[in-house]
């Protein structure tokens, strides 16, 4: 017997038999019954979904000669055999592809009056790939689509609808049939299995389903194909073989590479990859797929909900996301489809996936904004774990930090929306570390909140003990390294604290107390700055370094006079202003400059104007 393909085999002989499209048969077999059939039909679809075989069905249907209750066809009866063996007279296939012409359509109205071979029966006209007609064939058939003989029913297959004329999709009754759901289809494919005596693991199924994209025709030539590659056994490295694929742990691989910036991890996946005849350009789709996946697993809590993949694929996922920061989850996807476009483009395969794994892991070799962000987010991430390790090893172990140097903590990143895990080695601070951010943020609203910013440690928040308060400390010498100051403390405290310290400006010295003035018309900023002790440590300290000791800061609106120190400034400053208007009073009082008026009423005669000049101007007069 001649070895027919598993899905001309199987093909459905019944509406129940076809499979995810229920909304299509049932609608078709409940016209038959009540006899309400359409003259024309649109199915539109991927392929491999059952257009063709569904417009086969409804023929059978129509031209039974002993149709059941249900609508379906009995299959036995001469008519049925026909169709189903493709001999029947009454029914025409035809391929838009090559009868796009006119003189094809008129050939087609022609036929079209040709009356059916047994008597009541019906003629369908199959035409696949409706949207190859050319616009001058869509016209030519549109008169004969809309008014056709009665016996004569036309079934229109597409793959791509929205280039069929909208004339023509005005007269047909259109259903859509939808891709096969990946479960839908494994269970399919193991029916199949089972009737084959294919030895299968469920394992193997699923991930066949899964490249089929909802194909049953692709999976079932997918199956067929793996089954003899493994002499009856289909399974899971059998399909991974068969369709040239990475296996499932090298996608892991490569985001730990991209996650602890390891190059030569990279470079040796896609070494071995080639070497085992891996496809790059299909590695290079799955790829953008899998980070795809994990973007998905950080936003989306029901992922099951919104994909269509095995769990086992979806736990891959969220374990990935837990460990990858955002931004090179999104940047993996970009860099990705970019090396994609180059593939499709002839460019050298291997050559084109290392350069996009290499600049993946590397981002300090891309001069791009998002390799930008990925390295503020993975510098943030280390200073801030080993912010949390230095201020938990003083504050718990006492003087374990003075035994030895400790290694550096890793850096630990978390989805949105959730708490990241604490560093290998590394307790757990008393509140979560906040999101990396990787814009500066200016001063709103909202501004209050100064965990946004890099906690200080322990050893710069405190001052030595040993170390005696500032008394040479003067407000010249204070203004002239407040710029200066201003600008060491951004590293220290962060961009948004050191938005807020600009505004401010030496005042006045107390002691060693150094009392800062924000303008009257910044009130949150004054606020803000009197309540942030690590700011006023951090510049204290950086303002000692000019001093003989500890320096305190304090804040202060420009026009504030309530403490004392101010009361006792104001009051030398009124003492200091009579003494110098008494000493004053003692002088000849200057001579007055002449009113305008005056100068007016004097008259011609009255002033000299260079004599003026010169008393008022002290000048003489130089003659050549």
């Amino acid at each position: 017997m001649e070895h027919q393909a598993l899905y001309r085999r199987y093909r459905p002989q019944r509406f129940d038999e076809v499979i995810g499209q229920a909304h299509v048969t049932e609608t078709l077999s409940r016209e038959v019954i009540d006899e309400k059939i359409a003259h024309a039909y649109l199915f539109a679809g991927p392929r491999g979904t059952g257009k063709t075989t569904t417009a086969r069905l409804l023929a059978k249907a129509l031209n039974c000669t002993d149709p059941q209750a249900n609508g379906e066809p009995c299959n036995s009866c001469v008519s049925c055999e026909g169709i189903t063996s493709g001999t029947s007279l009454d029914v025409i296939e035809l391929d838009a592809a090559s009868h796009n012409k006119v003189e094809d359509i008129r050939e087609i109205r022609i036929n079209v009056g040709t009356v059916a071979a047994a008597g009541g029966a019906r003629r369908i006209y199959i035409l696949d790939e409706a949207h190859m007609l050319s616009r001058a064939a869509g016209n030519a058939l549109l008169k004969t689509l809309e008014e056709p003989p009665g016996h004569v029913v036309f079934v229109l297959a597409t793959t791509e609808p929205y280039k069929v004329l909208d004339t023509i999709r005005s007269r047909c009754q259109r259903f859509d049939f939808h891709p096969v759901q990946a479960e839908t289809l494994g269970n399919y494919l193991g029916e199949i299995a089972r009737r084959e005596s294919f030895t299968v693991d469920q394992q193997a199924l699923s991930l066949v389903a899964s490249h089929a994209q909802g194909s049953v025709r692709d999976a079932m030539s997918l199956l067929e194909q793996v089954a003899a590659l493994g002499a009856g056994t289909v399974n899971a490295a059998g399909v991974t073989r068969a369709l040239g694929l990475a296996d499932s742990d090298a996608y892991t691989i490569l985001a730990t590479a991209i996650v602890e910036q390891d190059a030569p991890a990279a470079l040796g996946l896609v070494a071995r990859l080639s070497s085992q005849g891996t496809d790059l350009r299909r590695f290079v789709s799955e790829g953008v797929s899998f980070f795809r996946g994990v973007f998905l697993a950080q936003y989306a809590p029901n992922l099951e909900e919104i994909v269509e993949e095995p769990p086992d694929a979806i736990a891959q996922w969220r374990t990935v996301a837990k460990t990858m920061p955002v931004s090179d989850v999104l940047r993996s996807v970009d860099q990705l489809a970019e090396a994609l476009l180059n593939l499709r483009q002839g460019r050298e395969e291997r050559l084109v996936v290392e350069l996009a794994v290499l600049r993946l892991a590397r981002p300090d070799i891309s001069p791009d904004a998002e390799a930008l962000d990925s390295r503020i987010a993975h510098l943030e991430g280390r200073v801030r774990d080993l912010a949390a390790a230095v201020a938990n090893g003083g504050a718990g172990n006492g003087g374990a930090a003075s035994s030895g140097a400790a290694p550096a903590p890793q850096a630990s990143f978390a989805p949105p929306g959730e708490t990241a895990a604490p560093a290998m080695g590394v307790p757990p601070t008393t509140e979560p570390a906040p999101p990396a951010t990787h814009k500066e943020e200016t001063p709103g609203p909202d501004a209050s909140d100064t965990s946004t910013t890099t906690p200080l440690p322990l050893e710069a928040a405190q001052p030595p003990a040993d170390v005696q308060p500032a008394t040479t400390l003067a407000l010249e010498q204070c203004s002239a390294i407040w710029p200066s100051v201003v600008a060491r403390v951004r590293d220290v405290v962060g961009p948004r604290r050191h938005a807020l310290l600009k505004e401010a400006s030496p005042s006045r010295v107390d002691g060693a107390t150094l009392i800062l003035a924000v303008p009257e018309h910044l009130p949150f900023h004054l606020e803000q700055l009197r309540h942030d002790d690590e700011l006023m440590i951090a510049v204290g300290r950086i303002v000692a370094e000019s001093s003989d000791g500890t320096v305190e800061v304090q804040f202060e609106g420009a026009t504030d006079s309530a403490t004392p120190g101010a009361a006792t400034g104001s009051a030398e400053r009124a003492s200091k202003t009579d003494q110098a208007g008494a000493t004053d009073s003692l002088e000849t009082e200057p001579e007055r400059v002449p009113d305008k008026d005056d100068l007016l009423n004097a008259g011609e005669a009255g002033t000299d104007p260079t004599t003026l000049v010169q008393d008022i101007l002290g000048g003489e007069i130089v003659k050549d």
